[in-house]
């Protein structure tokens, strides 16, 4: 390049030499600092500035230099000189060019850095006093600039992508440690150990929030890699971490120790001395979970890209710990539940919604002779069909999904099977559990009371018949006459047989109803009648408890096909049942009525007594053989099961209305055929 000063003071022309140094530099700069001082210095010998003023300015990719670096000692006028035409330029982002009068203008040489119209910093060259710029050493400036920009933009980006490559890396490296391992505190360790080196701090802390007393707690805090502080508490809204959770904004402070709100408690008790402090909140689904604290920078100050930065990692890292704290608290719930589940004598098989097996037992496998984990994940209506396959039904409740099963393979067992709806908190059902309750051994018990009722049945009736045949011929003088106080005491004798032959009876329709053996002996009969029959045995039995039997039937009730023996029965079993529990001096109603039940046209029997009433627990199974209440124990259990079972064998039900300390309301239905007309 040609000369183009002839003066001391004017602008030098650029060497080839120069030139070469000056494009080296800017290729093989490793960082900003040390090409923004190459080329500064090389700017001073090559155009013999006395002054070079070069700073950058924030942009996608660069967070902004709040020092530009000054090449010179130039004074507070020239200072004041240089701001001012280098705010014009970065205002009107071009040059400012030296003016042709004789003020410091013109040897000022201010140039915009731009890369692909994007402004990157400034260029300002001042001469010496006297000094003078040509139009070729202007040039070349420009020239120079515009290389500058380009390798400005290239570094800043190339440190960007290596920050951004860091950032990742190390969010990679938390999130393999989270879904690798189960131990919290290893996970904490970790977190705080990648942004220690990411951040090249002195110190860093985790702290969580305890959701009862709304402390922060530190779960990890890593010196110089010596863990301290574990289980440390901060008093709600105490430091610069409570003044971060709850604002929910980051908190930084560069002199922590003249700040108002440190905590210097923490520090004091560990010996550590804090001057700067970043402190950002971690928030999960808009919910404060915890804070991440950064201590003492290495190298500068915290700044507006580490608050950004530390700010999106805590995002990622908060939802990641909570993620993990999860999976922790559910693999907790879970092994305590199959715990559960491993050692209950019941039988168990969860089904969600789309049919998948999600939970089976031990248990399950010894019933049904499987190996029980092997099911898990299989479809639940094959598993339904295989245990169908291996046993038979023995008995299905009524108005309910539960029956009794026989199981036929690997050995011979009675289970219940009852499945029971599992719903979530808002009450929709997300699966069904089954439980299956071995009752073997209850089988077992009943069958065994069976055979010993059948045969104290059979044992009794013969010897108790000629009993009874025996004071019959006493009582009619077949073996001498008799008095009338002997003749009263064959009469309590032969009543007290005939209760006897009454419940042995009862015994053998109740075993021959189970059975399903039981013939009913029908015939066309009267509601009336059967009221009449039923009554006119026990009324002398509650007259002489002062009780009074009030009848309540409806007019013209139909003639019904049935076994008047057994409804006669049914009604004296609930009739006598009502006499023994209401208070002297009571009374019993039986109240008759047509009533459609279950879409059928029946005869309803009702008895009303002014009793203690049934306590709700025992109302389902009041009916059952030898079932009755606590403290009311006043026969033998079997009435009110032969009046189930007989009812039942003509097609009706029968149920009981009660409410304690005021009476019960038993009810029993037999259905009819209404005549066509």
């Amino acid at each position: 390049m040609a000369d183009v000063a002839t003066t001391q003071n004017h602008a030098r022309p650029i060497s080839g030499f120069q030139l070469l140094a000056i494009a080296e530099a800017i290729n093989n700069a490793a960082n900003l600092g040390s090409l923004l001082a190459t080329v500064a210095e090389l700017c001073a010998t090559g155009f013999g500035v006395e002054v070079v003023k070069l700073g950058l300015l924030a942009n996608e990719h660069h967070s902004g230099s709040s020092t530009p670096y000054l090449y010179g000692n130039p004074s507070k006028a020239t200072q004041k000189l240089l701001d001012q035409a280098i705010a014009q330029t970065i205002e009107q982002k071009t040059a400012l060019l030296p003016s042709n009068d004789e003020s410091g203008q013109a040897q000022l040489l201010v140039l915009p850095l731009l890369a692909s119209q994007q402004l990157v910093g400034f260029l300002a060259l001042l001469l010496p006093k006297k000094g003078r710029w040509s139009a070729e050493a202007i040039e070349a400036a420009q020239l120079l600039a515009h290389n500058l920009a380009l390798a400005i933009s290239a570094v800043q980006l190339k440190e960007y992508t290596a920050k951004r490559n860091q950032e990742i890396n190390t969010l990679n490296d938390i999130a393999a440690t989270i879904t690798s391992s189960l131990d919290p505190r290893q996970v904490y360790r970790l977190v705080v150990k990648k942004i220690n080196e990411y951040f090249q701090v002195e110190a860093g802390s985790l702290l969580l929030l305890d959701p009862v007393t709304n402390e922060l707690v530190f779960v990890m805090t890593l010196e110089a890699g010596e863990e301290k502080l574990a289980g440390v508490r901060v008093p709600p809204g105490q430091g610069l971490v409570g003044a971060a959770i709850t604002t929910r904004q980051p908190v930084v402070v560069l002199d922590a120790q003249n700040d108002p709100r440190f905590y210097r408690r923490v520090s004091e008790d560990v010996g550590f001395v804090t001057r700067s402090v970043l402190c950002v909140p971690m928030l999960v689904k808009n919910r404060e979970i915890g804070v991440i604290q950064l201590l003492n920078k290495l190298e500068g100050v915290f700044n507006t890209e580490d608050t950004q930065r530390l700010q999106a990692m805590a995002n990622t890292v908060g939802v990641a710990i909570d993620n993990a704290n999860l999976f922790h608290e559910v693999s907790q719930n879970r092994n305590r539940l199959q715990a559960l589940l491993n050692s209950t004598t019941d039988g168990i098989l969860m089904i969600d919604p789309d049919d998948v097996v999600l939970t089976a037992n031990p248990m399950l496998g010894e019933l049904f002779g499987w190996e029980w984990r092997n099911i898990i994940g299989e479809a639940g209506s094959d598993i339904l069909a295989r245990i169908k396959e291996q046993s038979r039904v023995v008995n299905e409740l009524p108005n309910s999904e539960t029956c009794e099963i026989e199981v036929l393979r690997p050995r011979t067992r009675y289970v219940r099977q009852e499945p029971l709806p599992v719903r979530n908190n808002f009450g929709n059902v997300i699966g069904t559990l089954i439980v299956f309750h071995d009752i073997t051994e209850e089988y077992q018990l009943a069958q065994i009371r069976e055979d010993y009722m059948g045969m104290l049945v059979h044992d009794l009736r013969a010897p108790l018949t000629a009993i009874i045949n025996g004071m019959t011929m006493v009582r009619r003088g077949f073996a001498g006459p008799i008095n009338e106080q002997q003749r009263e005491l064959l009469d309590i004798a032969n009543n007290s047989s005939q209760e006897m032959v009454g419940m042995i009876n009862t015994l053998l329709d109740i075993s021959k109803m189970e059975a399903g053996e039981l013939v009913l002996n029908r015939a066309p009969c009267s509601a009336y009648e059967i009221v009449d029959r039923a009554s006119e045995r026990l009324i002398n039995s509650a007259r002489s408890v002062d009780i009074s039997i009030n009848l309540d039937m409806a007019l013209n009730l139909p003639i019904i096909d049935a076994d008047q023996d057994k409804i006669v029965r049914i009604l004296q079993n609930l009739l006598d049942n009502a006499i023994k529990f209401t208070p002297v001096g009571g009374s019993v109603t039986i109240r008759v009525r047509q009533l459609t039940d279950n879409e059928k046209q029946t005869i309803c029997w009702s008895v009303i007594d002014a009793g203690p009433g049934i306590p709700e627990s025992y109302r389902a199974k009041i009916f059952d053989k030898f079932v009755q209440v606590a403290g009311q124990k006043k026969g033998t259990g079997l009435g009110l099961a032969f009046a189930k079972l007989a009812s039942e064998a003509h097609g009706g039900r029968i149920w009981v209305e009660s409410v304690e300390g005021e009476g019960s309301t038993f009810s029993f239905t037999i259905p009819y055929e209404p005549a066509v007309k």
